[in-house]
């Protein structure tokens, strides 16, 4: 990180890093409470009317929770492999059916922890609201994404203690410095404040939640409290300030996977230059594309359960059937054995196995792998689906 790459305001900022001569880190500012809407009013308004419409067409949603569990895993595929990882939604809901990993990609226990710390995350934020995001939670979810990953070799679950840097394989190299670890819990405990927003007497009106998203994120990439990890929990805190407020969570991974060059050089602009419209720009339009996006995909959903519906319908079976029930499971879990479809519906072995055969022969499921035992059935017009851009 070269001093010419930051402006005069955040080279006052630059601070000696003790462990390599030479090189500098910076300490950044105070996290902002409200960036000016100059020239990015528009953006942002239409990202507040994309997530009002959200949150209406979600509570009409008869299958929401499923759609969600999907919509989950997904955003884990996305946001992992922003970060390099090569496992796809189906490698991911393979892992889960069948507890293996076998001829799946070796990166897909890192996926899955993305999936768990992001529904602790949920839950926590849906019983706290905006008082359960503390670094706490913070440190809890960099546990769950990163316990168990060989190649993350940082402390789990706790902040660094050693400098880090943003690309170059050197430190002399780097595109940006991080602060020093000394001062990383400082720093995240003032970002704290702005997590947990509130507004203040003072102020004149409430700060748009589209914004704070923008200011969190940027502050959080800037500080990258742990050595590793920090892309992933950035990420994570943007549906939960959502969650948080009451919205369904929008995910916005595959929008910043899709633009992922915009989206590290806008927020480069920040961490160098302390320029914010552009990048509050850029994330106010995925929020505006992702709600939108995710509106589309419930609806399509939607349309495939209908259409599944009405093709068990033309049977004539008995009305308690297990066949009937199993459409509904499916839009939340489209990789299913008869043992999970057993325990998820409470029906024997025998009755869950004999619907799934009923479901491959309407080509509702299709098996990927024909086995004896443990048989996989895969509901492929679900994964196709998610696995769109």
């Amino acid at each position: 990180m070269k001093k010419t790459d930051l402006s005069a305001a955040r080279q006052k900022l630059l601070v000696p890093v003790q462990e390599h001569p030479g090189a500098y880190a910076l300490i950044p500012p105070p996290t902002p409470r409200f960036i000016p809407l100059k020239g990015i009013h528009g953006e942002v308004a239409r990202a507040h009317e994309a997530l009002g419409a959200l949150q209406t067409s979600a509570a009409r949603l008869p299958n929401s929770n499923l759609i969600t569990r999907t919509f989950d895993r997904r955003e884990a595929v996305r946001s992992s492999q922003i970060e390099g990882t090569n496992s796809g939604v189906n490698d991911l809901f393979m892992y889960e059916a069948t507890g293996s990993d076998h001829g799946l990609p070796p990166d897909v226990l890192e996926t899955l922890n993305y999936v768990k710390a992001l529904e602790y995350g949920l839950l926590q934020v849906r019983n706290g609201g905006v008082t359960a995001l503390t670094c706490g939670l913070i440190k809890e979810l960099h546990a769950l994404l990163m316990g168990g990953v060989d190649s993350f070799k940082g402390p789990v679950g706790e902040f660094r203690v050693k400098q880090n840097w943003i690309g170059g394989f050197k430190i002399y190299q780097a595109r940006f410095v991080p602060p020093p670890a000394e001062n990383v819990a400082e720093c995240m405990d003032d970002l704290e404040t702005l997590l947990q927003y509130s507004p203040g007497e003072e102020e004149p009106f409430e700060v748009p939640i589209v914004i704070r998203m923008a200011i969190v994120h940027a502050q959080f990439e800037t500080i990258h409290p742990f050595i590793d990890g920090n892309g992933r929990v950035g990420r994570i805190l943007l549906p939960l300030m959502l969650a948080a407020e009451g919205y369904p969570p929008v995910y916005l991974a595959g929008f910043l996977k899709e633009n992922q060059r915009t989206y590290y050089d806008t927020l480069a602009e920040v961490q160098l230059q302390g320029n914010w419209s552009e990048w509050v720009c850029f994330l106010a339009g995925g929020v505006e594309t992702a709600a939108q996006e995710s509106m589309r995909t419930a609806r399509e959903l939607e349309a495939i359960l209908d259409r599944w519906k009405q093709e068990i319908a033309g049977l004539k079976l008995r009305s308690d059937s297990a066949v009937f029930r199993i459409p509904e499971l499916l839009i939340g879990n489209p990789v299913l054995t008869a043992r999970q479809a057993k325990d998820a519906l409470g029906i024997s072995f025998p009755a869950a196995s004999a619907a799934l055969v009923l479901l491959e022969e309407r080509g509702i499921l299709a098996q990927p792998l024909k086995q004896q035992r443990n048989r996989t059935f895969v509901a492929k017009e679900v994964i196709e689906l998610l696995d769109r851009p």
